[in-house]
C-alpha cells in the first residue's frame, strides 16, 4: 500500500469538521495529523473528533507548517483569510485544497495560483456542488454530445431565511461579502463547468439588502450582520455570445427556495430539480428523466476529496484548478462591482 498521505487542517470549524473530515476518513491512504485554529475551543473538538493529540494541535498555523511534515493542508478558514495561509502552505512544500470561494478578489486568486505553480504542487478549489449526483449525471450528458453548445443557463440559489446564525458568514472583516460569495459561487463555478469555461466580458448585478438587519424569524443577530447583501441577481455576458442569469440570496420574499439550475443548448437542454434532459426525438420535444441515476447519494465533499488525492497520486491534473476558480472570482468581483455603481461593468 502506498505510503499515508499526512494532512493539516488550516481552520477547523463547521464545514472542515462536518463536510471535509468525513471526506479524509474514507479515504485509508490519507490520516488527519495536525490541526491549526486560533479559537482554542474549536481546534479542541476538531482534533477530539479527528482522533489527533494534543501536540499536534496549533493556535497559529504556521508553528504546524514549520513543525509537521505534511503532504496535504486543507484550508478551511473564511472568505478573507484564505490567501495568506494557501501561499504559505505551498512555500511548506504542501499540497493544498482550499474551501470556496477561492478568495475576495482577482489579485489574492492569482497570486494563489500562482503560488501553487511555483511549488510545483497540486491546487484545488472546493467547489462541491460540481460533485453531486444530478451535477455529475448533466455533465454526463454535456460530454456525450446531448445539450450541444451551451449558449444561456439560469442559475438560482434562493433561501427565503437562511442567513447563517453561525461562523463568520456575515461579519464583513471575515467573509467580505454575503451570499453572493456563499451560494453564488456554487453555481457560477458549476454553469461555467458545464459550458466549458467561456470567456466572461462584462456583469449587470443588483445587490439588496432590506430584511437581515432588522429582528425577524431569522436566527442571526441583525446587529452583526455587516457584509453587503442578502440578495444578487445578475446577468454575465460571454465573448462567444454566451450569456448566465443569476440570483442568489439568504433572506427573501418569494414563495419557496429553490436550487434550480437551467441550461439551454444547441442540441437539447437540462435541468437539475428535477433531473431531466430536454431533446427533439421522432418530431417530439421530450423531456428524459432517469429511472436510476449511478452517482446517487455520492457526498459531494467527499468526492471532490477523493479526486484531489486521486489527481495527486496519477500525477494527473486538478479537478478544479485555480484557473477555473480566478475566472469565477472575476464574476463575482464584476457582480459586487455592478451593483455597487448601478451599471453594466467589464470583468
Amino acid at each position: 500500500m502506498a505510503k499515508k498521505l499526512r494532512v493539516g487542517f488550516i481552520g477547523a470549524g463547521g464545514i472542515a469538521q462536518g463536510a471535509h473530515f468525513p471526506g479524509w476518513d474514507a479515504l485509508p491512504d490519507c490520516e488527519i495529523v495536525a490541526i491549526a485554529d486560533i479559537a482554542k475551543g474549536t481546534a479542541k473538538t476538531a482534533a477530539t473528533k479527528a482522533g489527533v493529540p494534543d501536540d499536534m494541535v496549533f493556535d497559529d498555523y504556521k508553528k504546524m507548517l514549520d513543525a509537521v511534515d505534511l503532504d496535504i493542508v486543507d484550508v478551511c478558514t473564511p472568505n478573507c483569510y484564505h490567501k495568506a495561509p494557501v501561499i504559505d502552505a505551498f512555500k511548506a512544500g504542501c499540497n493544498v485544497i482550499v474551501e470556496k470561494p477561492i478568495a475576495v478578489s482577482r489579485k489574492e486568486a492569482e497570486q494563489m495560483t500562482q503560488a501553487g505553480h511555483d511549488a510545483g504542487k497540486l491546487f484545488m478549489v472546493a467547489q462541491s456542488m460540481r460533485f453531486s449526483d444530478n451535477h455529475l449525471a448533466m455533465k454526463d450528458w454535456v460530454d456525450a454530445g446531448y445539450v450541444g453548445d451551451i449558449y444561456w443557463a439560469r442559475a438560482s440559489y434562493l433561501r427565503q431565511r437562511g442567513v447563517p446564525a453561525w461562523g463568520a458568514f456575515i461579519v464583513k472583516e471575515m467573509s467580505a461579502g454575503g451570499p453572493g460569495y456563499d451560494l453564488g459561487v456554487h453555481i457560477l463555478d458549476l454553469c461555467l463547468h458545464m459550458m466549458g469555461h467561456p470567456e466572461p466580458v462584462t456583469v449587470s448585478a443588483g445587490a439588496w439588502l432590506e430584511l437581515s438587519n432588522k429582528p425577524s424569524i431569522m436566527k442571526h443577530d441583525p446587529k452583526r450582520f455587516t457584509v453587503p447583501e442578502e440578495f444578487v441577481a445578475g446577468y454575465v455576458r460571454f465573448a462567444d455570445g454566451q450569456g448566465i442569469s443569476l440570483e442568489t440570496s439568504w433572506a427573501v420574499n418569494v414563495p419557496h427556495g429553490s436550487g434550480a439550475m437551467v441550461f439551454s443548448g444547441t442540441k437539447g437542454g437540462m435541468q437539475n430539480e428535477p433531473l431531466t434532459l430536454v431533446r427533439e426525438e421522432a418530431g417530439m420535444l421530450v423531456n428524459t428523466t432517469p429511472t436510476i441515476n449511478p452517482y446517487a447519494g455520492i457526498a459531494s465533499h467527499s468526492e471532490e476529496i477523493r479526486l484531489f488525492v486521486e489527481a495527486l497520486r496519477t500525477g494527473g491534473s486538478s479537478p478544479v484548478p485555480g484557473e477555473q476558480a480566478i475566472m469565477t472570482q472575476r464574476i463575482l468581483d464584476g457582480l459586487y462591482k455592478s451593483a455597487a455603481k448601478g451599471k453594466e461593468v467589464k470583468v
